[in-house]
């Protein structure tokens, strides 16, 4: 589509293109030069998910988890920050769902579910992911009355002692009564929500277990299974990971299965990753117009980004450092969004200017693929990434 300039310099920009922008009168534009000519981004509010971590904190010490090799400190969002993300949030026109996560256990943050009223009170679809193990009858009528929408439950194993193996200091007996339990307050209080879902991390320690998801879904009346492969912290991990360069064997497809919850008939699924590193590269996280607010404030464009770790990248040692565009003790959620910074980036990862590492014949002397810096000019780099691969998923 073209555009014109007038009399005294400026941009026309016709009709239907505003339209299509959401550009009202006096909206902006950010004009980016390129090599071949200029690339004009519209600066819209349009947050449509976050990704909120009241603590970092977690009554588990799970075999795959980034404590075992951080040095963040363990700590609670205090509740000046929290107003501060809240009053940002009621600012995004077309925030659609918020998800309480991260990197922390949302059930050890003791006002937890105060944050989770409040936030449902924006209209909301709210989700929480947990470990499951804190689900008290407490809290889990707490969660039907305030309305939670979905609740994901970690489960990374069907039997007992497979279970326990991965996630260290949780038993899976509990988990299943503390769910079970929740169910039948919502049966007794007539309501549907929230959903159940289970999320599964793959290992070749727990992978057999994987057909079984099928029959523990049913009986906790989950509608859908999430698998994903692990980020591996340490080289115990990275020789447990399933996925390969090459011709990796996909997981065998675990059954569908029935449900009938509140009346309604619902067909249950099983969401399989990606099994290789392709060529094909998308971030979920800003295709879906989603952003990460840590429990300091700090606002990152996804869980890749939002602290500073190690991981393994096919038998490679690789430092994340954490990328933090703004934080809500200085900008709104809004104002953060729409900073230069923030534009540029998204507009980086949506053509995906980085190159692949793991294809990159370097790989293992450059001293560039230690870290997530980049040699395309942009820094961090997503080349590493294994969300952008669907490798590692998240809900």
């Amino acid at each position: 589509m073209k555009v014109k300039v007038d009399a005294e310099g400026r941009v026309v920009l016709p009709e239907g293109l505003r339209r299509r922008w959401g550009l009202e009168a006096g909206g902006e534009l950010l004009v980016e030069g390129t090599e071949t000519g200029i690339v004009l981004f519209p600066l819209r509010p349009d947050v449509r998910k976050v990704y909120l971590e009241v603590t970092t904190r977690c009554n588990l010490a799970c075999r795959t988890c980034v404590r075992n090799v951080w040095g963040e400190p363990l700590a609670d969002m205090t509740d000046a920050t929290f107003g501060r993300v809240l009053e940002g949030m009621r600012e995004l026109p077309d925030l659609r769902e918020v998800l309480f996560g991260g990197y922390g256990e949302p059930f050890a943050h003791p006002r937890f579910l105060d944050y989770l009223a409040a936030v449902k009170g924006l209209g909301v679809r709210v989700t929480v992911s947990t470990n499951g193990t804190l689900l008290d009858e407490e809290r889990a009528r707490a969660l039907v009355d305030i309305g939670a929408d979905v609740l994901s439950v970690s489960v990374d194993g069907a039997r007992p002692e497979v279970f326990a193996d991965v996630r260290r200091g949780a038993d899976l007996r509990t988990v299943v009564e503390n769910v079970e339990a929740l169910n039948r307050i919502k049966r007794e209080q007539g309501q549907t929500l929230p959903r159940i879902q289970l999320e599964f991390v793959a290992l070749r320690r727990n992978v057999d277990d994987l057909p079984a998801l099928s029959d523990l879904a049913r009986r906790l009346e989950a509608n859908r299974v999430l698998v994903t492969h692990v980020l591996p912290h340490t080289p115990e991990m990275a020789a447990d990971a399933l996925y390969g360069r090459d011709e990796t064997p996909s997981f065998p497809l675990p059954p569908g299965w029935a449900l009938n919850v509140g009346g309604w008939l619902l067909w249950g699924i099983v969401e399989l990753p990606r099994m290789n590193w392709g060529a094909e590269r998308r971030c979920r996280f800003v295709a879906g117009k989603a952003l990460v607010v840590g429990w300091d404030g700090g606002v990152s464009p996804c869980y890749a980004l939002s602290h500073t770790y190690p991981y393994y990248i096919f038998g490679r040692r690789k430092n994340v450092t954490r990328y933090v565009l703004g934080n809500v003790h200085q900008q709104s959620l809004a104002d953060i969004w729409t900073s230069d910074e923030y534009v540029r980036f998204r507009a980086e990862v949506r053509g995906f200017h980085f190159p692949s590492c793991v294809d990159c014949p370097l790989r293992d002397t450059c001293d560039i693929a230690e870290s997530n810096d980049g040699c395309w000019g942009w820094c961090p780099s997503c080349a590493d990434c294994l969300w952008a691969q669907d490798i590692v998923r998240c809900p």
